[in-house]
């Protein structure tokens, strides 16, 4: 008898599928627009400088590997509150923000979604199109998962007015899942204005906000890539947010980020607390101690600081570059398609708007690999295979 002969294999992590088969593939020239993670012009995925000094510095400085509270480093959470609100919010809700540091950015999602399965008892609402994680996160705890319109495939731009109207419909006390700034994996965000309108319906109608704040710094700024977040904090709303650190320090590895929970009162923000610890207890007891003094050290030294958003600038640049000289280049040879909408994106990602057997032909004849939906990972893009990329694509959409 066995155990576990009945067993079937479940389909392997589409983004991480798509990184073995391209590991897998011999071809000497390859490229990889698939994986949401940085890398500098020779794609590689740097340890920032920044890290660097303070690792060296923490050598000296840390003298215990014990464990860390169950809720984590209480200098970490202040120092990743402050750059998700700002000096001025924090000290005004600081009585009223629960923070824990929990093992990077889909942690914070699953414990903030294992929170609201037992304390909310509401459906979460997720946009359409969404990172894929999304859905299997929330519905692994237990969550009623429902999708809201948010991109027109057609024009290439967010369709606010069908997101309005149809979050206007939604039960209240409903749960809506908000991407704080660059949006994955469409790379378009709404307006601030759009926000503010948002913030108020969310009001009217007792919406819950939790933004998934994953690349703050590489959109527009650190300042600009948080104001949805601010804005919705300054208006009084109760409210979760999931700050991750792996982009915007280059720390993936070290798996760090934050969950805030803002509530109305300081008794609630105790009672939210000792509930999100009981969670955090029975999933893996307590958090990685590195990343969170490595963030810790940076951010609490003026020097350091500065160094880490000086590259942060550098990353986001690079970028914006390659996004820019990819939009121009494909406009210049295309003759049917324009694609001038990619030079509005921001932050890693963004649709091509071609077919699925054109991604398989950009896969199979020439090396290229990206999902299904032609998301790409602009980060995949260097000077050296640009224009490998952009004539491959004008061949599978141009020529049959």
């Amino acid at each position: 008898m066995s155990f576990f002969s009945h067993i079937e294999a479940v389909s392997p992590d589409l983004i991480f599928g798509l990184q073995a088969a391209f590991n897998a593939d011999p071809r000497p020239f390859k490229v990889n627009l698939s994986v949401g993670v940085y890398k500098d012009e020779h794609l590689k995925t740097p340890i920032l400088d920044c890290v660097k000094k303070a690792e060296l510095e923490l050598f000296e400085l840390e003298k215990t590997k014990a464990y860390l509270p169950i809720d984590g480093d209480s200098v970490f959470i202040d120092h990743a509150a402050l750059l998700v609100l700002g000096e001025h919010l924090f000290k005004s809700l600081e009585d009223v923000i629960c923070g824990a540091q929990v093992a990077g950015g889909t942690a914070a999602l699953r414990i903030g979604a294992e929170f609201l399965k037992e304390e909310a008892y509401s459906p979460i609402f997720i946009p359409r199109p969404t990172w894929p994680n999304h859905e299997a996160v929330f519905k692994r705890a237990g969550m009623k998962v429902e999708h809201y319109p948010y991109y027109d495939e057609e024009l290439h731009k967010v369709n606010f007015a069908s997101l309005y109207a149809f979050l206007e419909k939604i039960p209240a006390k409903s749960v809506v899942l908000l991407h704080a700034s660059c949006h994955n994996p469409t790379g378009s965000d709404l307006t601030l204005e759009e926000w503010d309108k948002l913030s108020d319906l969310f009001l009217e109608k007792s919406l819950l906000p939790f933004f998934d704040n994953a690349y703050q710094g590489f959109g527009k700024g650190l300042e600009e890539d948080a104001k949805p977040m601010r804005l919705f904090a300054a208006k009084g709303h109760e409210m979760l947010i999931a700050s991750s650190f792996s982009k915007n320090f280059s720390l993936y590895a070290e798996r760090i980020a934050a969950l805030f929970i803002l509530t109305k009162s300081p008794t609630a923000k105790h009672a939210v607390a000792t509930k999100v610890k009981r969670v955090i207890r029975t999933l893996y007891s307590n958090p990685p101690l590195h990343g969170a003094h490595i963030i810790s050290h940076i951010l609490g030294s003026k020097e350091l600081k500065m160094l880490w958003e000086n590259e942060l600038g550098m990353m986001r640049s690079r970028v914006n570059s390659m996004r820019r000289e990819f939009g121009e280049s494909l406009n210049a040879k295309s003759k049917k398609t324009d694609f001038g909408f990619l030079l509005d994106k921001v932050g890693l990602f963004s649709f091509l708007g071609i077919t699925s057997s054109q991604v398989k032909r950009l896969t199979s004849e020439y090396g290229i690999y990206m999902t299904a939906d032609a998301r790409i990972s602009v980060a995949g893009l260097n000077t050296f295979n640009l224009n490998y990329v952009v004539d491959a694509i004008i061949s599978v959409t141009e020529k049959p």
